[in-house]
């Protein structure tokens, strides 16, 4: 069944993009695999699974986002100390929030509008809340825009997981959020095709990282504290 997927999803990138983008997919998804010891390679139809909301036409197709991205920026954030909170808007099946946890985040939230997804990173994630008993893991099953944002939240993390629509509105909440507790953020975007929200929002690209054309990372931060008129309007 393991060996179906991987075949899929290769043929899937090679078709889409490119045979050497499929090889080095498949190689991370197969180490990958094995050392979170999780499931969570198959693609999924978004439209053939139950979505809360009506931001259906906005959504890509699931995919879990590259186990090699994955361990670069989170690698990164532990690095300057800033795994805290972390909430993955568009968590799939829960491959970045276990990836987090061993990063050193404590509260790690996924939002997730397809229900069926929800139901299977919660099964991807109970042997490790078992391990580690003391991480703080809650999977909501809700559309993006109506997630209220927690006022500890430090890190925002995003794998394209849709337009530039839903993204807009999500950037918004987040500096309401600020504007409520004026703190240092962070969202890690993979794969940032609409990184010019963030940049118009008053982000700054801290890091950033690219292996092939289509493998590439950015990390952006805010701190409003430091802004003299407060949070910078959209």
């Amino acid at each position: 069944m393991k060996l179906l997927q991987y075949l899929n999803y290769f043929f899937y990138i090679a078709f889409n993009w490119n045979v050497k983008l499929a090889f080095f997919t498949i190689l991370h998804e197969i180490k990958g695999e094995k050392k979170y010891k999780i499931d969570t390679s198959a693609l999924n139809d978004l439209k053939r699974l139950s979505i809360e909301g009506n931001n259906l036409n906005h959504a890509e197709i699931y995919q879990g986002a590259n186990y090699f991205l994955l361990e670069k920026v989170f690698g990164y954030l532990q690095s300057i100390h800033a795994n805290k909170n972390i909430v993955d808007f568009g968590c799939g099946k829960g491959r970045a929030l276990v990836v987090a946890a061993y990063y050193g985040f404590d509260k790690i939230t996924g939002i997730e509008f397809a229900l069926e997804l929800c139901d299977i990173a919660k099964e991807n994630i109970a042997p490790l809340q078992l391990k580690l008993p003391y991480k703080i893991f809650d999977i909501l099953h809700i559309n993006a825009v109506d997630y209220i944002i927690e006022d500890d939240t430090n890190v925002f993390f995003f794998f394209n997981p849709f337009n530039e629509i839903v993204m807009l509105a999500v950037v918004k909440n987040i500096l309401r959020s600020l504007k409520i507790n004026p703190r240092e953020v962070y969202a890690v975007y993979i794969n940032p095709v609409h990184k010019e929200i963030f940049m118009s929002a008053g982000f700054q690209e801290v890091y950033h990282f690219q292996k092939l054309y289509y493998v590439h990372a950015s990390v952006l931060m805010l701190d409003v504290r430091y802004q003299m008129y407060g949070v910078k309007k959209m």
